[in-house]
């Protein structure tokens, strides 16, 4: 082992000496560290945990999705209000062969309130067709989906997502019974798995699926009555939606006979667009807190620097005495940033402990799954040794210039 490798490890050990010398000291100098080390890991797993609960949630809603839904019209030259029926179910059916495409489904909803025995519920209603399963990435629970003859025939069939099934039939199996929607048998058939809450906080659960015709006709009525409200376009894969959106919107102006000059009667939207726009907002969000928080690491790095000042004047003797027996400039500094980045790493350490687990232990309480990744490490780590290199900067070169002999006179 060569002479820097001795001095190295020799004065790693007495820093470490100096350190534990006067515990309750160092606990209140890194307590500021512990504690901006702790918010900064909390708010940057709360971001992780947001950015998870969106994609999760975009997931839940079907992916890589083009929504369809009615444009602004005209009428004799004044812009009329969206929301006419513009988008037939032939529209949606027309779709299907388009390349890339996975699954279409057209759909209108209105919310009715349910009756089974003494006990009712309000849901809403989604009229649609078998091929909603995998546009809305759902799945049956019990039973079965309807079937596109139960389209054709209109058919009083529902399928309950799981809080409606929960808050009409509690603990009793609903498959093959009979609910009243404005008085009118419709029979269960399925029920779906639970998706929990969407990304506006609703519930998706309280919903129930019938045939889209048997909803038109029975529950909501129209003039039009092979109109759809909006219809939704599974997109094979994300990097494809920005093509099939061009196809639909070229096979929709067809269909619909617009010229050239003429304003699309329809809307086609890019759902990841809106998701995206969701998740840069989160990304936002989190770097604020963990800005906000990292003040706490600017207040612990002063209370270093404090220290490392008070430990140069209390040890100026032992300096000045150093610097007789022939210690140089580079090792008196080297022996004060060791210190002060010893102190910082153990406050680091504590805080990325700290932080951690209060972290889980929040996601628990909010029943939120909250990553736990490297990237806390690496920013517990690079604050350790930035925080402890800039607080004990100047007192170590305070110290290395330090004269001996004014140092050995010092009392």
């Amino acid at each position: 082992m060569g002479f820097e490798d001795k001095m190295i490890k020799l004065i790693f050990k007495e820093a470490w000496l100096s350190v534990m010398a006067d515990k309750m000291r160092t606990f209140l100098t890194t307590l500021g560290i512990m504690i901006g080390v702790c918010a900064v890991v909390i708010m940057v797993s709360a971001g992780q945990a947001i950015q998870l609960y969106i994609d999760e949630t975009f997931e839940s809603m079907g992916g890589s999705l083009l929504l369809i839904v009615p444009g602004v019209g005209r009428s004799k030259g004044i812009r009329t209000a969206q929301g006419r029926y513009t988008v037939s179910r032939d529209d949606v059916e027309s779709l299907k062969d388009i390349k890339d495409v996975t699954a279409v489904a057209g759909m209108i909803s209105t919310s009715r309130q349910m009756v089974y025995g003494p006990i009712n519920w309000y849901a809403r209603i989604m009229g649609t067709s078998p091929d909603y399963l995998i546009v809305g990435n759902w799945e049956i629970d019990r039973g079965t989906m309807f079937t596109d003859k139960d389209i054709k025939s209109a058919s009083s069939v529902v399928v309950l997502g799981q809080t409606v099934v929960d808050e009409l039939f509690g603990m009793d199996d609903p498959i093959g019974k009979y609910i009243r929607i404005r008085n009118l048998p419709f029979r269960v058939i399925g029920t779906l798995k639970s998706k929990g809450q969407g990304m506006g906080g609703e519930d998706q659960d309280n919903i129930v699926l019938s045939p889209l015709t048997t909803v038109r006709q029975r529950l909501k009525g129209s003039r039009r009555p092979q109109m759809v409200d909006v219809a939704f376009v599974k997109v094979e894969d994300e990097s494809k939606i920005s093509a099939v959106q061009q196809r639909v919107t070229y096979r929709l102006r067809a269909r619909h006979n617009l010229k050239d000059t003429q304003e699309d009667d329809f809307e086609v939207r890019d759902m990841t667009e809106i998701v995206n726009k969701v998740r840069s907002v989160g990304r936002a969000l989190s770097i604020l807190l963990a800005l906000i928080a990292s003040i706490s690491l600017l207040v612990g790095s002063i209370g270093i620097m404090n220290m490392m000042l008070v430990s140069v004047t209390e040890r100026t003797r032992e300096i000045g005495t150093r610097k007789a027996l022939g210690a140089s400039n580079k090792w008196i500094m080297f022996q004060f940033l060791v210190e002060s980045v010893l102190i910082s790493f153990l406050g680091s350490f504590v805080g990325l402990v700290f932080g951690i687990a209060l972290s889980q232990i929040g996601g628990a309480v909010m029943e939120a799954t909250v990553p736990v990744s490297l990237w806390a490490v690496a920013v517990s780590a690079s604050v350790a040794v930035v925080v402890g290199i800039a607080s004990g900067g100047y007192p170590a070169y305070k110290a290395m210039k330090l004269d001996p002999i004014e140092a050995l006179r010092y009392q």
